[in-house]
């Protein structure tokens, strides 16, 4: 309660950022503005989980950066020759781009393993780790699909999504968790679960509203 109470200005802020962005993009007047706004909210999602982040150390730093890169260059790899994720092409919600791949794809990357990290570590030393890490994140992925691609961030070629999206999601995820359990890279983060319980309510409520709107 002490944290609540120390923290709910910005907690309050959070939870309108998120649910503003739903409102945001389901009103068509304002959904340009909610598309470009959308990669300032993936880098303030990981500043402010970096910010917070416990224990500050050069590890943790490292792994940060590592996790960011190696899913860069995973997506440059993807969306540039299809031999990851599928065919596949960036849209203008997704930012700026360099090769095709929006330059803060990565710190989506980095949100999300950061807060399934933080949300599971009590298991980190376990052999499973990576799987439920990897499960979930894969789990995630499919409830951000049909999102991604109503509101332009991310389209395929042909329409469907592939597999082997969903595949490849989970084996470079997997060896990302991995790399957390074999470093032992320590989670402390308050902020972590609220950040990933309203991109689920986020992503939820626009795959039934979207749906509902489009029936």
């Amino acid at each position: 309660m002490n944290w609540f109470l120390k923290n709910r200005v910005l907690i309050i802020l959070i939870v309108v950022w998120y649910l503003g962005g739903i409102i945001g993009f389901l009103t068509p007047t304002l959904r340009p503005l909610f598309q470009q706004l959308t990669p300032l909210g993936m880098v303030l999602a990981a500043v402010l989980l970096l910010y917070f982040h416990e224990p500050q150390n050069l590890k943790s730093w490292l792994v940060f950066s590592g996790i960011i890169l190696v899913s860069f260059v995973a997506e440059l790899i993807g969306v540039n020759t299809q031999r990851l994720f599928g065919h596949y092409e960036y849209g203008i919600a997704s930012g700026f781009k360099l090769w095709n791949t929006p330059i803060v794809i990565g710190f989506n990357w980095l949100v999300l393993i950061y807060c399934i990290s933080a949300l599971t570590k009590a298991i980190r030393d376990r052999w499973y780790f990576p799987l439920v890490g990897a499960s979930t994140m894969v789990a995630f992925d499919w409830l951000m699909e049909p999102v991604a691609i109503a509101t332009n961030m991310w389209s395929w070629v042909d329409g469907n999504i592939p597999l082997k999206n969903y595949m490849d999601w989970f084996l470079i995820s997997g060896f990302l968790f991995l790399m957390i359990r074999i470093l032992k890279v320590e989670f402390n983060n308050r902020f972590a679960g609220l950040i990933f319980a309203m991109q689920v309510v986020f992503f939820l409520a626009l795959n039934l509203l979207i749906r509902i709107i489009q029936a």
